[in-house]
């Protein structure tokens, strides 16, 4: 068997931070040796340069069950915070899954724990698991505070959940729409426009712009509409194994971040995850410089992360956190203020733990009046095309009664 190069991020037993490589058989390996090195990871990456090639494991991948944290992570709190340890929390909450890819993946995380592992470790060794959880989880169990981490993350991802949710449930009406215009393109297409090309060419005259457009539109799905539709579906697969990486979500992100509107939801994004990251690490008694990197790694977007490493550096060099912060474009004065008040008052923590919660609150109020506004104006613009279609199809038809008066 071919051994693999990992680079890895991990904290060492004197509570300090640790970064290296391993070469190993596998993730697994490579977690089970820096276990043994005394190293609890909390990032774990292939740096061959397979890794980056889109290859059958990509494939494979997609269709892998994937751990639902937002569930996963509430019965666990649940049941650590009714005073069980996680040994006991982990096999109840496993017995009691009903999906089996999902018990499969849970079984595995405690048969890990169960064989001398950590939490962290056996939390590091599932694939696509986020690195900020993997560290939140190595930092409470370090202090003794797994209960609170893991409920903390619960809420977290809850509420992330949650907001996908209601910005699903906005759509659903003006998909539906959108479906209605499609099938209707394609009934006029099909079968209204041939039946009414003889009448002009009969009378000898040209048809108007649209019955030309849509019958041009129909002689193209007849031909080739099959060669179409497995175009798009390959795209569609392609997108979705291509977005499976790291690197090709945060460059996705990076131009998403550029648009007008999607631009300040990114940035409170950034800035609501990293305060309540940085909350949790430095109230575990994670290093100040440690805390700051971990929480750069939960920026949606490479650019943000670019700017939240800088102020790391910033710091390392002796500046005040609140004017490192303030270089990064993602926290407003406001937020800056508490900061302040928090470094100068030895109480950092707690000031970003509500300067989070704050963030968290305005965002979800901006994402409840978007989400307000979207659907009816997406329901009057699709309505609008709609109209606008049958108005010109009745034109049309208008214009052949008056073709045989004539």
């Amino acid at each position: 068997m071919t051994a693999t190069r990992f680079k890895f991020r991990a904290y060492a037993q004197s509570g300090g931070h640790d970064t290296g490589y391993v070469t190993a058989i596998d993730r697994a390996d490579a977690v089970r040796q820096l276990s043994q090195a005394g190293k609890i990871p909390y990032e774990l990456k292939q740096v061959d340069a397979s890794a980056g090639t889109a290859g059958p494991s990509s494939f494979r991948g997609l269709f892998q069950p994937k751990l639902d944290l937002t569930h996963f992570l509430s019965e666990l709190a649940v049941i650590i915070g009714s005073g069980f340890n996680v040994d006991v929390a982990l096999k109840a909450v496993g017995d009691a899954e009903p999906n089996k890819g999902q018990k499969a993946r849970i079984q595995a995380i405690h048969s890990q724990i169960t064989e001398g592992k950590s939490v962290a470790e056996a939390f590091a060794s599932q694939p696509n698991m986020p690195p900020d959880v993997v560290a939140l989880v190595a930092s409470g169990e370090s202090s003794g505070r797994l209960d609170i981490v893991v409920s903390e993350l619960a809420k977290t991802h809850a509420l992330r959940a949650k907001r996908k949710s209601e910005i699903t449930e906005a759509m659903i009406y003006p998909a539906f729409l959108l479906l209605i215009m499609v099938g209707a393109l394609l009934v006029l297409s099909l079968y209204l426009v041939p039946a009414l090309e003889p009448i002009f060419s009969n009378a000898g005259a040209e048809p108007p712009f649209l019955i030309r457009a849509l019958g041009g539109f129909g002689e193209t799905i007849k031909q080739f509409g099959l060669l179409i539709l497995a175009c798009l579906g390959g795209l569609g697969l392609l997108m979705a194994v291509f977005f499976q990486r790291p690197a090709v979500r945060a460059r996705f992100m990076d131009v998403a971040a550029r648009l007008p509107v999607i631009s300040g939801l990114i940035r409170s994004t950034t800035r609501e995850r990293y305060l309540n990251t940085m909350s949790l690490l430095l109230g575990n008694g994670v290093p100040m410089l440690d805390a700051m990197s971990l929480s750069a790694d939960t920026a949606p977007s490479a650019g943000h992360k670019t700017k939240l490493m800088q102020a790391r550096h910033r710091v390392a060099s002796g500046e005040p956190i609140w004017q490192a912060l303030k270089s990064s474009d993602a926290f407003p004065d406001s937020i800056l203020a508490l900061v302040r008040l928090g470094e100068e008052s030895n109480n950092l923590a707690t000031m970003m733990g509500r300067s989070g919660a704050m963030t968290q609150a305005q965002m979800q109020r901006a994402i409840s009046r978007a989400l307000a506004l979207l659907t009816p104006a997406m329901t009057i613009i699709l309505g609008g095309l709609v109209g606008s279609l049958v108005i010109s199809v009745m034109t049309t038809l208008l214009s052949i009664n008056e073709m045989a008066i004539r």
